[in-house]
């Protein structure tokens, strides 16, 4: 009973955010283009200069602790942003506003709340599928999603480092049936994926 309610609750959810797209002309499009252009610039900035600050500073610093609220704050107005364009137009492919913009909406969801991956993480998938969106994309946002609220991943595209620097992934549900999920977005294995990370990976797959 909870899965058809939930199926029917999404399927409601997603009518209504189809049902409010928006037509988009060459006008629009480019527009959008550019306005989610500055939004990646925006989103990416801060990141880029970490690593910098923390040499500087300290990464346990009152210095470094305010860069983040800065950059915890700047997320949420991005995310605003940008789910104001997908309520308006919908999920936008690379054909309408090129693979950077497209990637944008991706990027500032992977940073923003558990609520607007959840909202919007279907339209993401039903992009992949039309092959308009990337599905390393939507396998990221799945796995970030479920590990911000302490749930294994999916896909295994979410690692961290231990005390040596080391690469070790973060818990993965059902590990042996992995590949299978993978290979249903089009991802390569997680054999290869977890060499091109130096990671060691050794559960043995099932079909």
């Amino acid at each position: 009973m909870k899965t058809i309610i939930f199926t029917v609750t999404f399927l409601i959810c997603l009518n209504t955010i189809q049902a409010q797209s928006k037509p988009l002309d060459n006008k629009i499009k480019e527009d959008l283009k550019e306005q989610l252009q500055v939004l990646f610039m925006k989103d990416q900035l801060f990141r880029k200069l970490y690593l910098q600050a923390e040499e500087k500073f300290g990464k346990e610093s009152e210095e470094m602790e305010y860069f983040w609220e800065v950059v915890e704050k700047q997320d949420k107005l991005l995310e605003k942003e940008v789910s104001a364009i997908i309520d308006a137009y919908g999920w936008l492919g690379i054909s309408d506003v090129g693979r950077l913009g497209n990637t944008t909406l991706w990027a500032v969801l992977q940073h923003g709340s558990i609520a607007a991956k959840q909202k919007y993480a279907p339209l993401l998938k039903a992009s992949v599928l039309k092959k308009e969106s990337q599905a390393i994309h939507y396998a990221r946002l799945i796995d970030r999603m479920l590990i911000n609220s302490n749930k294994p991943q999916l896909y295994g595209t979410q690692f961290n480092y231990d005390t040596k620097g080391d690469p070790f992934f973060l818990p993965v549900k059902h590990p042996e049936y992995i590949n299978k999920r993978r290979k249903e977005l089009g991802l390569t294995s997680i054999e290869d994926f977890a060499k091109s990370k130096n990671l060691i990976w050794t559960t043995p797959q099932k079909l």
